[in-house]
C-alpha cells in the first residue's frame, strides 16, 4: 500500500518537473537567439548602414547633381594620378614589410632564445603606441638636424644633409615603420602551423639547408605571407595620418584628396564616390586572396 502512495506522489510530480524544464529549454533558446542576434544587429547597424548611406551619397543623394557626376569626374587624369600613386606606394610599402618581415618571424616562430623576447617586446610597444606619435618622432629622426642626417655628417659620409622628410621617402619610412608588425604577427601563426617533421625528413635525405628552405618551408609559409601582405596592403591603401604629416604635400594620396574634397571643395558626392572606389578596390583584393589561398588555408597546417 505503501509503494503505490509513493508511485503514485511520483508520478504526479513527473509533469510538473517535465513543465520546467520546457520552460527553461524555450528560455534558452530565446537567449540564444538573442546572442546571436545582437552581433549581427550592430554589425547592420555600425557597419552597413554608413556604407548604404555612402552609397546613396556617391550617387548625389542629398544633392541636386547627376547620379555619375562623382564617378565621371574621377576619370579625371589628376585623380587617376593620385590612385596611381596610392597603389604605388602601399605595393612598394608591403614588399619591403614582406622582405623585412620574414626573417623576423622566423626567428621568432623557430628560435628559442632572450633575444625573441626583447623582439616580442618591441613589436608590441610598436603596436600599443599611437601612430600620430610615431609619425612625429620620424620627423625628428629624419629631419635636416636630425638624428641620421647628424650621424651621415659626423662620420663623414656626407658634407650636406639629406632631404629625408616631408617627401616620399619620409612616407615609405614611416609607413614601413608602422605597418611592419602587422606583417609579422600573421606570419609567426602560419611558421609556427609547420611541422618540423617535414624539414627533419628531407635533411635525412639529404637536401642542403637552402633548398630544404626553398622547396618546403617557403611554400609552407606562403598562405601566412600573403595574408599578411593583404592586410598591409589594405592599411597602406587607406593610410592617413603618415603620407599627411611626412609627406608635407609631396606626395598626395588618393585619401588626402578626400580630405581636400570635402574641406576644401565642399563636394560630398566627389568625396563619397572616391571612397567607394578604394572599397571596391579593397574588397576586389580580398576576394582575389580568397580565391587564390582562402582564409582557412593560413591554419590548416600551414596551407598543407
Amino acid at each position: 500500500m505503501v509503494e503505490i502512495e509513493a508511485a503514485a506522489q511520483i508520478a504526479s510530480t513527473l509533469p510538473r518537473k517535465r513543465s520546467v524544464v520546457t520552460a527553461w529549454s524555450r528560455q534558452r533558446n530565446r537567449l540564444t537567439f538573442w546572442l546571436m542576434t545582437a552581433p549581427m544587429l550592430s554589425m547592420a547597424i555600425l557597419f552597413i548602414a554608413p556604407i548604404l548611406v555612402l552609397v546613396w551619397m556617391s550617387f548625389g543623394g542629398g544633392s541636386d547633381a547627376a547620379p555619375f557626376d562623382g564617378y565621371k569626374a574621377l576619370l579625371q587624369p589628376v585623380y587617376l594620378r593620385l590612385l596611381g600613386f596610392t597603389l604605388q606606394l602601399a605595393f612598394i610599402s608591403t614588399i619591403i614589410c614582406a622582405i623585412l618581415s620574414y626573417p623576423i618571424a622566423y626567428l621568432m616562430a623557430n628560435v628559442r632564445s632572450q633575444v625573441n623576447l626583447w623582439i616580442a617586446v618591441a613589436l608590441f610597444i610598436s603596436l600599443w603606441l599611437s601612430f600620430l606619435a610615431r609619425t612625429f618622432s620620424w620627423i625628428i629622426i629624419l629631419q635636416r638636424r636630425g638624428v641620421v642626417n647628424n650621424f651621415l655628417i659626423s662620420t663623414g659620409l656626407t658634407d650636406q644633409p639629406f632631404e629625408l622628410v616631408y617627401n616620399k621617402i619620409g612616407v615609405y619610412v614611416g609607413m614601413i615603420h608602422i605597418l611592419l608588425p602587422f606583417m609579422v604577427i600573421t606570419l609567426i601563426p602560419a611558421m609556427k602551423a609547420i611541422d618540423p617533421a617535414y624539414m627533419r625528413a628531407a635533411l635525412s635525405l639529404g637536401a642542403s639547408p637552402a633548398k630544404v628552405f626553398r622547396q618546403i618551408y617557403l611554400p609552407l609559409s606562403l598562405p601566412g605571407l600573403v595574408a599578411g601582405s593583404m592586410l598591409v596592403f589594405t592599411l597602406a591603401f587607406g593610410f592617413f595620418i603618415t603620407p599627411a604629416i611626412l609627406g608635407g604635400g609631396r606626395a598626395p594620396t588618393i585619401v588626402l584628396a578626400i580630405r581636400d574634397q570635402i574641406q576644401q571643395l565642399g563636394d560630398l558626392q566627389l568625396a563619397a564616390s572616391t571612397s567607394m572606389v578604394l572599397l571596391v578596390i579593397c574588397l576586389a583584393l580580398l576576394i582575389a586572396y580568397d580565391r587564390v589561398s582562402g582564409v582557412d588555408r593560413l591554419y590548416d597546417r600551414g596551407g598543407r
